[in-house]
């Protein structure tokens, strides 16, 4: 939690920043990190924002959430399935 003074026109300049540029650039870096991330760095990167994620909302994910990740799983598994028998 902030607790110094906020400064108006640093408020200002954050707020009119160009967010498509910062989204991009963070599209940049995280691609770079995962050309030479191992797999266990990535999966310590996940368990710390699931952690992250877990301090900010206790209940997630809820079982609607759980359900739909389920959901997305078993149709990407599928759709894997589906490439795995046509380029044989």
């Amino acid at each position: 939690m902030y607790h110094g003074r906020v400064d108006r026109d640093d408020l200002r300049q954050f707020a009119l920043r160009d967010w498509a540029a910062v989204a991009e650039e963070k599209a940049r870096y995280w691609a770079a990190q995962k050309d030479v991330m191992s797999s266990a760095e990535a999966l310590r990167l996940g368990a710390e924002l699931r952690a992250y994620v877990s301090a900010l909302r206790p209940d997630w994910p809820t079982d609607a959430e759980r359900e739909a990740d389920l959901d997305s799983h078993a149709r990407v598994a599928s759709a894997l399935r589906a490439v795995s028998h046509t380029s044989r």
